[in-house]
């Protein structure tokens, strides 16, 4: 191979195909929520608002299984296999969700591709942050997951545009497409896990694939390709390291912080247009919300996870979180459009907050265990997920009405930012890095 085709295919062909993956997930999550006024107003298949919250949670219901699954699943099988299978299946059953005859049998589908989707997102976190420096990590943790609000800003925009014309049918139908043409990139660009390949013996395996990506020791992989450092955690089960002193407590921990962030997140991404119709808004207005929302989203993922590699994951996750609270509570004072807009923006932004958690989780616990944690995370914590949209159908149809869901997400941030500080400082993230003299940073492992 040469030169220039080895680099053509480095470390951000990794960044950009598990960037893309979860820009099609962000499409297909919050395409729900883009549909829901249009589904409601047309009395599609004669659909209530509880209904329609229990449609929001149940894509998130898989999602919640498809992550566990997952994320224990490549840690024992590979990072590779385990994204390819779930843009496959998320693919497949998100196109077929445009011919769906009832509720029940949409409901069914959205529950499939929710496996996909849940299954995803831990194992591509993982991926990234193996290929990229170390002091990056979770900087490139919030590069790859700002495509949910990608993938939303893009639902928003679309919804706009092609509803009126094509339908709400339409927007399935073109997911699942892209999703086929995904794979093929994904099949092509996605390479394993080369701290997996030490820990199962197959060193020569990752030192080649260490000289094709030009992965040096300033990145994880390449310092298990140098050292052979990750094949004793190898030999041990995830359980077992999750489990061990200084890191069972966080275990418990960052699921239950997941919980809250994503609560908060699908509650607002599924019904925020709605919610500002109640309120007086018209479609093309409440959904310009939205899109503001997802548009702070995708900043907040970068500039906290960059944050975060600087100053400390406590640190700027806390105070994300109790910024995003203090916003949601300002949305009770009924301002005018333009500061509504403004503070939507805003809550997005300090929503990111739950990218950064993430991040904190994958370099907290060891490279044998990441995909596990990473899946416990994002498949435990989607039950915020489930139950946000649940919550919010509950709750504006209550007398409360959407003052009631606003001061709900208050305490919600409130509670996420003081179990961030709780979280003890035990794991690999607080200790002291290894110093590895192997020349410069960046210099590459020979094959």
């Amino acid at each position: 191979m040469s030169r220039s085709a080895t680099r053509s295919t480095g470390f951000r062909a990794v960044v950009s195909t598990c960037l893309a993956v979860t820009v099609l997930d962000g499409v297909d999550l919050l395409m729900f929520g883009a549909v829901l006024p249009v589904l409601l107003q047309d009395q599609v298949w004669g659909m209530t608002t509880v209904e329609a919250g229990l449609i929001g949670s149940v894509s998130l219901f898989g999602m919640m299984i498809g992550a566990m699954l997952a994320g224990y699943l490549t840690d024992i099988v590979g990072r590779r296999p385990i994204v390819l299978g779930c843009v496959a299946s998320f693919s497949v059953f998100t196109g077929l969700c445009a011919l769906a005859p009832s509720l029940e049998v949409f409901a069914i589908l959205r529950f499939l591709a929710g496996l996909g989707f849940g299954g995803a997102l831990p194992t591509v976190i993982a991926l990234t942050m193996e290929y990229v420096r170390i002091e990056r990590r979770q900087f490139y943790n919030g590069v790859v997951q700002t495509g949910f609000p990608i993938g939303g800003a893009l639902v928003s925009v679309l919804a706009i545009v092609v509803i009126p014309v094509f339908g709400w049918q339409s927007l399935f139908a073109a997911a699942g497409l892209v999703g086929i043409v995904l794979f093929a990139v994904a099949y092509r660009n996605l390479p394993e896990s080369m701290a997996f390949l030490v820990a199962r013996g197959r060193a020569d395996e990752a030192a080649e694939l260490a000289r094709r990506y030009e992965v040096g020791v300033a990145a994880e992989s390449g310092l298990a390709v140098r050292q052979g450092s990750t094949a004793g955690d190898g030999r041990r089960s995830a359980f077992r390291l999750l489990s061990a002193p200084g890191f069972r407590v966080a275990a418990v921990l960052f699921p239950l912080i997941s919980f809250f962030g994503l609560l908060v997140s699908y509650g607002m991404n599924t019904w925020i247009p709605q919610i500002l119709r109640t309120t007086g808004y018209d479609l093309g207005s409440a959904l310009s919300f939205m899109l503001a929302f997802n548009l702070g989203s995708a900043v907040g993922m970068v500039v906290l996870t960059g944050l975060a590699d600087r100053f400390g994951s406590r640190r700027v996750i806390s105070t994300g979180f109790l910024a995003g609270a203090a916003a949601v509570a300002a949305l009770t004072l009924g301002s005018a459009q333009g500061v509504v807009f403004g503070l939507v923006l805003l809550i997005g932004f300090c929503a990111s907050s739950q990218s950064a958690v993430y991040g904190f989780a994958g370099v907290y616990y060891p490279a044998a265990a990441r995909g596990t944690v990473l899946g416990l995370c994002t498949g435990l914590g989607r039950l915020g997920g489930v139950a946000g949209p649940i919550m919010v159908g509950i709750v504006i149809a209550a007398p409360a009405g959407a003052t009631g869901v606003f001061w709900a997400f208050t305490a919600v941030g409130l509670v996420a930012a003081v179990l961030v500080a709780l979280v003890p400082r035990t794991g690999l993230s607080d200790r002291p890095r290894p110093v590895v003299d192997d020349g410069p940073a960046d210099r590459q492992v020979p094959a």
